[in-house]
């Protein structure tokens, strides 16, 4: 699951990847964003400032991917 996360002042975006559980259930509706703890996507919105991500800079999407904690 991939999430596009944009500073409300800023133009450049992030696109957080979160890796697929470990029991993947085939057949089942995908997970939504709003299924996301809060908590682990401002983990991970730190985990790609910290990998590179200048959300009030220019330019293309930055793709970050993340473990399972937000980390």
């Amino acid at each position: 699951m991939a999430i596009a996360v944009r500073h409300k002042e800023g133009q450049r975006e992030a696109l957080l990847e979160f890796p697929p559980s470990a029991h993947p259930r085939y057949g089942a509706p995908q997970l939504q964003s709003s299924q996301i703890a809060p908590e682990l996507v401002a983990k991970a919105i730190a985990s790609a400032i910290v990998a590179g991500w200048e959300p009030l800079s220019r330019g293309k999407t930055v793709a970050i991917v993340v473990d399972a904690t937000g980390g």
